[in-house]
């Protein structure tokens, strides 16, 4: 089948004005203990004004006692859901469907923030598996409740469920490690449990490594069994491959591809119209962006007006670096973004 980039399309239950999704990024534009910003719904509304047919916000915790970072929203019964909702009703008046990421950061977590050291999977008593599933679920409902499309669990990049996947980093010897299935046994168990809760109206996706639990086909198969929408592949490495302007993971996805029938979502690479439609013309019915949003927010509106049309990103990974310590932005930026940096203060690059 031939897709085209600007055409009209579904992904599970939601019917999106284009083939284009915004990769879940980390905004870094929470308050101290975990609230959303009116900065952080202006991302999301500028995001889907510039013509972004599904935006996967930055990941937010389940788990306020292991954040990733100090700037990352908290999604639990503590915050005020206004924002989030304000956020849905603002980008869905401009045209756009947005879900939300939702993760555990596992090894990740930041002990300077969370006073406690990360917690990965050997950590975990199967009481507190449990309590996570639970989390995962209520969260999912939190997001549902203030009007958001769905959400995608993130099982990628180095967080909890990514740790549970890869077996360098799962050595349980129960139920919940050993082969791939039941390595696979969390994610399925929280996958069904929010499917259960929310209902199939709701969006269920996930983004998974392309390199970390050592057979990509088997995961790809284990995600569509437990009955997810779409799944967006990334990896392990995406950090490193600054200057690589050309999409990352392909080949590993089109030889793991094999019998599944799931919309496949590649992330990472697509830096012009061209590479895009490349993209869709190798069999995947959507297209995913990140680093080219972050240098220039209106890339997709630009290039549904240029089909030449090529970001000025330059992969340089700058704003991977940057935002450890500011809001996610371009290094090529060197005016404020608005409200981004009245948080924090615009940004000096060090000698």
């Amino acid at each position: 089948m031939h897709y085209k980039l600007f055409e009209t399309a579904r992904l599970g239950p939601l019917h999106l004005k284009n083939r284009t999704v915004r990769s879940a990024t980390n905004e870094h534009l929470s308050t101290l203990d975990g609230q959303i910003t009116p900065a952080w719904v202006q991302v999301q509304r500028e995001l889907a004004e510039r013509e972004v047919g599904l935006i996967i916000t930055g990941h937010m915790t389940v788990d306020r006692s292991q954040r990733a970072d100090e700037g990352q929203v908290v999604l639990d019964r503590r915050i005020d859901h206004s924002l989030l909702r304000q956020a849905a009703e603002e980008v869905h008046r401009a045209g756009g469907r947005i879900v939300a990421q939702i993760s555990h950061s596992g090894l990740k977590g930041m002990e300077r923030v969370n006073g406690c050291r990360p917690k990965g999977p050997d950590d975990f008593t199967e009481e507190e598996l449990d309590q996570l599933v639970e989390q995962f679920i209520d969260g999912a409902r939190i997001c549902q409740a203030a009007g958001l499309d769905g959400v995608q669990v993130h099982h990628a990049h180095g967080y909890l469920l990514s740790n549970f996947l890869n077996p360098q980093e799962n050595h349980r010897t129960d139920s919940y490690g050993g082969c791939l299935e039941n390595r696979f046994r969390l994610p399925a168990r929280i996958l069904a449990g929010v499917r259960a809760a929310c209902g199939p109206e709701f969006a269920l996706l996930v983004k998974v490594d392309s390199n970390g639990c050592g057979d990509l086909r088997a995961l790809l198969r284990l995600c569509q069994g437990a009955g997810v929408d779409g799944i967006e592949i990334s990896g392990l490495d995406f950090a490193t491959r600054a200057g690589e302007k050309k999409p990352f993971f392909l080949h590993e996805i089109m030889e793991a591809r094999e019998d599944v029938e799931v919309p496949l979502i590649p992330v990472g690479g697509v830096f012009s119209r061209k590479t895009a439609e490349q993209v869709l013309e190798a069999g995947f019915p959507f297209v995913s962006f990140s680093r080219s949003l972050i240098c220039q927010p209106d890339f997709i509106s630009r290039m549904k007006e240029n089909p030449e049309a090529e970001s000025r990103c330059f992969a340089c990974n700058g704003c991977y670096k940057i935002y450890r310590q500011r809001p996610v932005r371009c290094v090529q930026h060197t005016q404020p973004l608005k409200q981004l940096e009245i948080v924090f203060g615009p940004y000096h690059q060090k000698d």
